[in-house]
This record gives C-alpha cells, structure tokens and sequence, in this order.
C-alpha cells in the first residue's frame, strides 16, 4: 500500500473537519443530549479544579501616554 500525498492527506481532513462541525450542529440541537453535556463538563470542571485549585485572573495594568508639551 503506497503512502498518501499531502493533498490526499488534506482532503481527509477537510472532509472529517466537514463530519465533525456536521455532528456538532446535530448535537446543538438536541436539547436532551446539550444538557447532559453540559452536566457532565460541570462535573469535570469540578474535578479539574480539585487536582489544580483555582485559577487566579491576571489583571493587565493600562498605561497612560501623556502628550508631551
């Protein structure tokens, strides 16, 4: 079995990025299955938080330019 060319290789992949966005839409949609989704990313949060603590938020400090006279 011959390797694939870069061009084979990025219509693969173009075309399973194409099934998965599909899938998402498809998954959007079904309220049910968003809210045990969703239910379920709460829990993991949860747990990710337990091994690593809370994430701090870094505040970005403004400077102000002044007009020189």
């Amino acid at each position: 079995m011959k390797n694939p060319t870069k061009s084979e290789m990025r219509k693969w992949e173009v075309e399973s990025a194409m099934s998965t966005l599909q899938r998402a839409e498809e998954i959007k949609k079904n309220a049910s299955l968003m809210r045990d989704v969703k239910s379920a990313a709460k829990k993991q949060a949860a747990q990710l938080m337990k091994l690593g603590g809370p994430v701090k938020k870094t505040v970005a400090k403004k400077t102000i330019k002044r007009k020189r006279k």
